[in-house]
């Protein structure tokens, strides 16, 4: 059993019912790639082509695009290789990717530059409001997320109990660490997106945090 990703243009990624509705729709027209498509397929063979076996993260290959649309197959255990190829080089010519296992797209025009890191899905190589708002709201205990945005600089976030998330962020140090806690998935995702438009600064003003020492 294969873990798909679908690339398509991100203009119909606005949000995953209406990606997932695209790619269908070109699968049952039939067409042939348009050659945004097959010059994206291409490409991301020519990535794989020159991995051992054992490294490839497709499990079908030469790619072929269908219309705007290509569907791409990974063996499960090479997932997280297959993200960090395949979304830097959709957004590059303004394709988004939606995960048909998870319902989610990802958008280069909804995105920042950097990673989300999850405790049960691994990582993502891009941020998103989406992406936050999925991973954090659902957290159970001992769950984690992680949003970096470069070397040394992220927010991260811990459920530590059914009532509590132990919420951290980084300046660029080990001596820039700090610590709050927060009673709700709301607040953390808050935080989060805060910190993803003005760092520190958005978030230390409204809570009461602690220098962490490391």
């Amino acid at each position: 059993m294969s873990y798909d990703l679908w690339l398509l243009p991100a203009e119909h990624c606005t949000d995953s019912a209406a990606a997932r509705a695209f790619v269908l729709a070109q699968d049952a027209a039939d067409e042939p790639a348009t050659p945004t498509a097959s010059d994206l397929a291409a490409d991301i063979s020519a990535v794989n082509a020159d991995l051992t076996e054992e490294q490839g993260f497709l499990s079908v290959t030469p790619l072929s695009g269908i219309g705007a649309a290509v569907m791409i197959p990974s063996p499960w255990r090479r997932i997280q290789h297959a993200r960090d190829v395949l979304v830097p080089h959709a957004f590059a010519v303004d394709y988004g990717v939606y995960d048909p296992q998870l319902d989610m797209v990802l958008s280069p025009h909804r995105s920042v530059a950097g990673k989300v890191s999850t405790s049960r899905e691994g990582t993502f190589p891009t941020i998103t409001p989406d992406l936050i708002d999925r991973f954090v709201d659902p957290m159970k205990v001992d769950d984690f997320v992680v949003v970096e945005t470069g070397a040394e600089v992220y927010i991260q976030s811990t459920r530590t109990s059914l009532e509590g998330f132990d919420v951290e962020y980084r300046a660029g140090s080990a001596d820039q660490h700090f610590g709050t806690e927060v009673a709700s998935a709301t607040e953390v995702i808050g935080m989060m997106n805060a910190w993803l438009v003005s760092g520190g600064a958005g978030v230390t003003s409204q809570h009461s945090w602690t220098k962490i020492d490391l």
